[in-house]
């Protein structure tokens, strides 16, 4: 499980891994189970959760992916 903060108005992206291969189908990506989202604490303007999702898909805040891409 990947735990993250995030504030007001800030993203997290959930795609597949850069080694999944492109004709893999939804049903074989979540063949171990769903994406579950979990609040552990909210406040002012931050959340903290935790996100658990099948190892073949990559989890990262908006904002880092941002900086691979550009």
């Amino acid at each position: 499980m990947l735990i993250i903060s995030r504030k007001d108005a800030e993203s997290i992206v959930i795609r597949p891994s850069d080694d999944v291969d492109p004709q893999t189908t939804l049903a074989d990506l979540f063949q171990d189970g769903p994406i579950e989202i979990t609040v552990f604490s909210a406040g002012g303007s931050r959340v903290k959760m935790g996100v658990q999702a099948p190892s073949q898909l990559s989890i990262w805040r908006k904002d880092a992916q941002d900086d691979v891409a550009a």
